[in-house]
């Protein structure tokens, strides 16, 4: 019996700048898993991809992060103010049409979605498709969709709009939209971990997901409002997926998409790491989400030097502890020295251990900023400056508001954080500008040891 055709689309980005850092629709390629099992033959869009076979130029030929590919846009309404160049992230709308337009009429669409203020991505995206395939039933979730679901189905005009994880709703749904159940059981199916990389047009790395939702409560954080159980794999389980994945696509490279990746390391973290401590060679495992800096102890440290970690990103936000003590206790200052030292310890250098600084925070001066980056490369670590984007439901939300000289609540296009929507008058684009050149500058510099700490300090 043949199975029904389902398309699954990755949307286009609609902002001031994007850029590929080992991204991948980790949400889509699961539920492509998930809906093969139960009977259905899903079919990949990527509005996204980089190494489509358009873009013969392609600025990330051979490499597994880069540009997207981009065209200009006029600027919408509430950004025509805004002295920067806005564009479509992605591959064209002609050549996606071809694509579309070679693809059997599926019976049903699933389009994610990403930040709240990249929505008119979606809407485009949206629009395409019920051009192509009209009277398909449309199906949007994601974190759009589940953050801000009213405005979503208005602006998207989509059939329905799926909040939070799909798989417990998705297949009544689609049974009620199609009439269609291929496979033998209606009933919800578990969560999911393990995407379908088969549906992908080039595996670069494999996306890993060991862990979903995260155990801690951070008022600037969505994690709970799009996941609100923590679940984690079994090791044994991740490990045969990535053993078996790195034969079959031929790649070592690991990217790690849980948010907690570390949180009890000793049952979840460390199996995974130590099966793969002795692989020769070794892999390259890169933790763009960051990793909890109070889970890192040295027999961490050691275990992420052997199995072969080389872009870390640690979620400190801030060298405050008052900020961390009002903010949802995730760690504090000592805590992140003590683990920075065990990393060097361990022997990485100050270069690999990035650190995460969230910046444009409400009411947060730009002393304070000033003073996070000087602590943090006393520490011995590369300070990352991450600007704030307010989050609809988040504890921090109604702080944000009220911080706002945007109507955030009313325009998600307001909440993009390159505006800095929240951040007080002396925090500018200007100010972390200097900021930025000055970290680059005392990375180079000779005072900064890149197997120690700040010779200086």
């Amino acid at each position: 019996m043949k199975r029904p055709k389902i398309l699954l689309v990755n949307p286009w980005i609609h902002d001031f700048a994007a850029y590929d850092l080992w991204a991948k629709p980790l949400g889509l390629l699961v539920l492509g898993s998930m809906l093969r099992l139960q009977g259905w033959d899903p079919v990949f869009v990527d509005c996204l991809d980089p190494h489509h076979h358009s873009l013969k130029d392609s600025l990330t030929s051979g490499r597994s992060r880069g540009k997207f590919h981009k065209t200009r846009l006029q600027k919408p309404e509430p950004l025509e103010l805004v002295p920067r160049t806005f564009s479509r992230y992605g591959i064209s709308v002609d050549e996606i049409r071809k694509d579309l337009d070679n693809q059997e009429r599926p019976k049903a669409m699933l389009i994610t979605s990403l930040m709240t203020y990249w929505y008119s991505g979606v809407a485009e995206t949206a629009d395409l498709l019920r051009e192509v395939f009209p009277g398909v039933p449309l199906i949007l979730g994601g974190i759009y969709a589940s953050l801000m679901p009213e405005h979503a189905a208005r602006a998207t005009m989509v059939d329905e709009v799926l909040l939070g994880p799909a798989e417990p709703r998705l297949t009544e749904t689609l049974y009620r939209w199609t009439s269609l159940s291929p496979g033998t059981d209606r009933s919800n199916p578990p969560i999911q971990f393990t995407p379908n990389l088969d549906l992908l047009s080039s595996v670069r790395f494999l996306p890993v997901l060991t862990s979903r939702g995260c155990p801690y409560r951070c008022v600037y954080c969505a994690s709970r409002l799009i996941q609100p159980n923590y679940q984690r794999r079994d090791p044994l389980e991740v490990v045969r997926e990535i053993e078996t994945n790195i034969l079959k696509y031929n790649v070592d490279e690991i990217v790690l998409y849980d948010d907690a990746f570390l949180c009890h390391a000793a049952e979840h973290a460390l199996p995974i790491l130590d099966a793969f401590s002795s692989l020769k060679p070794r892999l390259r495992w890169h933790t763009p989400n960051g990793l909890h800096v109070s889970e890192i102890s040295p027999r961490v440290a050691s275990s992420m030097k052997n199995a072969g970690f080389k872009t870390i990103r640690l979620g400190l936000e801030s060298t405050s502890d008052h900020f961390h003590k009002t903010s949802g206790g995730k760690t504090n200052w000592k805590d992140f020295v003590r683990a920075v030292g065990y990393l060097k310890d361990a022997g990485f250098d100050t270069s690999e251990i990035g650190v995460y600084l969230l910046v444009g925070l409400p009411g947060q001066t730009s002393a304070q900023i000033e003073q996070d980056v000087e602590k943090a490369l006393e520490a011995g670590a590369y300070p990352k400056l991450a600007e704030y984007s307010p989050i609809p439901g988040s504890a921090l939300w109604s702080v944000s508001i009220n911080a706002s000289r945007y109507p955030i609540d009313k325009e998600p296009l307001y909440q993009n954080c390159s505006l800095l929507p929240v951040a007080t008058p002396e925090v500018t684009w200007e100010f972390l500008s200097r900021m930025r050149k000055m970290i680059r500058e005392s990375m180079q510099s000779p005072g900064i040891d890149q197997s120690g700490a700040c010779l200086n300090s």
